[in-house]
């Protein structure tokens, strides 16, 4: 098993790039390749849910996350990016953003909406644009639930979420991330 999947196993959260709040990457001795191969085997859910900062969750803090987070509405702009990947083979940013229509900024507030709240992940790796960093194609968080199947005990999601997050959060961000 890989350090980043033991990682993510024991303490469900980790971001992509060193900041002062939760561990990264590199912290753990893991790379960016690391990561993506946890995205094309779908043992990891790619979204932006602490902080709008790139969040790598282990799929058991994702299924908890989604019980006891209240599901926000979906602007217009949201609304019309996840139609696009609804149903529908995972779309490069690219792809999205020339077929969406929109207006950069909308675009870029739309998606980073969507990834905010769970609502679509990264589900493969896409080119290589640097050895620290590629493009995704993205789908919905029901596509990635068809590979990554909810196995998790969730009738004490909060209680539990606290007991993985606590490893490595403080409280007052744990009840941010959760509310």
């Amino acid at each position: 098993m890989s350090r980043l999947l033991s990682y993510l196993q024991i303490n469900g959260i980790l971001l992509c790039n060193a900041n002062p709040y939760l561990p990264a990457l590199e912290d753990i001795g893991c790379s960016w390749n690391d990561m993506t191969e946890l995205i094309d085997s779908h043992q990891l859910f790619y979204c932006k849910a602490f902080r709008k900062r790139t969040t790598y969750l282990s799929a058991e803090v994702y299924y908890l996350l989604k019980v006891v987070r209240t599901p926000k509405k979906m602007s217009e702009n949201a609304k019309t990016i996840y139609r696009m990947l609804d149903g529908k083979p995972p779309g490069d940013t690219k792809f999205l953003k020339e077929a969406a229509g929109l207006p950069a900024k909308d675009f870029q507030a739309g998606f980073d909406f969507l990834l905010q709240n769970l609502y679509i992940t990264a589900l493969e790796n896409g080119k290589q644009l640097h050895e620290t960093w590629s493009s995704f194609y993205y789908g919905t968080a029901g596509q990635w639930e068809q590979y990554a199947p909810d196995v998790y005990d969730a009738s004490d999601a909060r209680e539990r979420l606290r007991e993985i997050l606590s490893r490595t959060m403080q409280e007052k961000d744990i009840k941010w991330l959760i509310k």
